[in-house]
């Protein structure tokens, strides 16, 4: 079941970055009128007005690239203090690269030095009374769970993987009335009572959310009896939903066609398909122009150090499984495949050259996709495109694999961004959930959020994806784990199409 439209972007961090951008702008008054004085700092801001909004609104970006709104940064002093750092010279690199640029007169060394300092200090300030206040659950969410069975222990640990979550759970309550349970706990939290006591509860904790662990059985009485709870204005979430929100991707194993369906019918995002080929259209024509300069270095020195061709030529699947050639810049030897056959590339396969790493690492090597950008083949932001004989083999081994062959795959996308390479079945498992996660929440404005990610990957470089607990319960036979990704097409089918094969 479908309980509740999740979000994408939790209202705390949308609090707290409202709030990074008024204290960026009263460090910015606070340095002008410090070093000018009252009477000259009031008429430098009227007169220089547009270079302080646009430096104001570079340093807003700097802060999102540099990564200080992600989980791991709002959790450890250290690294906080670390991103807050790289967020102010980030800023003031573009900044100093838009007035070089422009030619403009600049700011002022004094003032900019004086507002990147107070920026630092405000940002970092900021976090550490934010810490503060999740720690003490002046930010969370009051919740009850609702069932105190196997569910209830899933929800009960994917809470607990999740600390900055900002739910605070008061309770459990049970759907049965075994008296001899009340008052155990599952993990931390407390039986409280039974559904009889629901609504005393709610009113004695002030409860906001409930979250349903129940089972199939427990479901259709047990939603009778919530329905009032949720006209009276409380959340309400499933463990899908949950696991949705928190992880930013879909459990494969707790979906199934009925919940595929209902969430392709609250979809209501088909009328930007149009809408986002022209972006895709405008974007690719303007970054073939900018990054022509670029490409054609690569060029040359990928004729200079190694031999074979510049460009790779490979067919992949597009939308409804259309077939069409993917390009990309050679970085693996002209021979990566003869032996092996197709091959899934691994991160650090040897069979990449020493500039085909750099050239991964900067995703340098798929810029000539935006031809395929340009062609229909392909869109900015979508699933990753596989080879046809990947995908047979991982529709076989894995459920729903072929839905993210309904839309048109992307240059980067969510999965990428959030787990970039898929080394065996079990990682490929991963990243289709967070494509199904895609599918049902794309729009312009997620697409924007991916692309702004896939910048940072690009100044900073490709970082692997931190190894997490598997979200499947369902018990997987060994080979799901560990069968390695030599996927040789049947003796009597043609081998895949490719001037320069590897499945980079």
């Amino acid at each position: 079941m479908i309980v509740s439209r999740t979000s994408r972007f939790p209202r705390k961090k949308i609090a707290l970055a409202m709030a990074d951008a008024l204290v960026s702008a009263l460090a910015m008054v606070l340095a002008v009128f410090l070093r000018l004085g009252w009477l000259d700092g009031y008429n430098y801001l009227q007169d220089r007005w547009f270079l302080l909004l646009f430096a104001w609104l570079a340093f807003g970006l700097a802060f999102y690239i540099s990564g200080i709104y992600e989980n791991d940064r709002l959790q450890h002093v250290g690294k906080m203090t670390a991103s807050a750092l790289v967020a102010v010279v980030l800023g003031g690199l573009l900044v100093a690269a838009f007035f070089y640029a422009t030619l403009q007169p600049g700011i002022g060394r004094g003032i900019f030095l004086g507002f990147s300092t107070f920026v630092f200090i405000a940002v970092v300030l900021m976090r550490i009374l934010y810490m503060a206040a999740v720690r003490r659950g002046i930010l969370a969410q009051r919740c009850l769970i609702i069932g105190a069975n196997g569910e209830a222990q899933k929800v009960v640990d994917l809470i607990r993987r999740y600390p900055q979550s900002g739910m605070r759970v008061l309770g459990l309550i049970q759907c049965g009335h075994d008296r001899e349970r009340i008052g155990r706990f599952i993990g931390e939290f407390p039986i409280l009572g039974n559904l009889d006591h629901l609504e005393k509860f709610v009113e004695l904790f002030n409860i906001e959310r409930l979250i349903l662990a129940i089972s199939a059985n427990d479901e259709p009485v047990l939603l009778k009896r919530l329905r009032p709870f949720r006209y009276r204005g409380l959340a309400m979430v499933d463990f899908v939903s949950l696991h949705e929100e928190l992880v930013q991707e879909i459990p494969l194993d707790h979906i199934n066609d009925e919940w595929l369906f209902i969430a392709s019918m609250n979809n209501s995002r088909f009328h930007i398909r149009r809408l986002k080929r022209l972006v895709d259209i405008a974007v690719a024509l303007v970054l073939l122009v900018v990054t022509a300069p670029l490409m054609a270095v690569a060029a040359v020195l990928i004729r200079l150090t190694s031999p074979g061709p510049v460009l790779y030529r490979q067919e992949r699947l597009g939308r409804d499984s259309v077939p069409f050639t993917l390009l990309k810049f050679r970085t693996m030897r002209a021979d990566a495949e003869t032996q092996s056959g197709p091959v899934w590339a691994t991160e650090d396969d040897p069979r990449i050259t020493r500039l085909g790493k750099w050239l991964r690492k900067f995703r340098i090597d798929e810029l000539p996709q935006l031809v395929n950008v340009l062609r229909g083949e392909m869109s900015l932001v979508g699933p990753r495109p596989e080879r046809e004989v990947f995908i047979r083999k991982l529709a076989e081994k894995i459920p729903f694999y072929a839905e993210r062959l309904l839309v048109p795959p992307g240059i980067t996308g969510w999965a990428q961004v959030k787990y970039p390479y898929a080394a065996s079945i079990e990682e490929s498992r991963i990243k289709l959930q967070y494509d199904l996660y895609y599918i049902k929440h794309m729009s312009l404005f997620l697409d924007l959020y991916i692309i702004l990610k896939t910048i940072k990957t690009i100044l900073f470089g490709r970082e692997r994806a931190v190894p997490r607990p598997v979200t499947s319960e369902k018990p997987k036979p060994a080979e799901l784990k560990t069968e390695m990704l030599y996927f040789q097409p049947p003796a009597a089918e043609p081998p895949a199409k490719s001037s320069s094969p590897h499945a980079g």
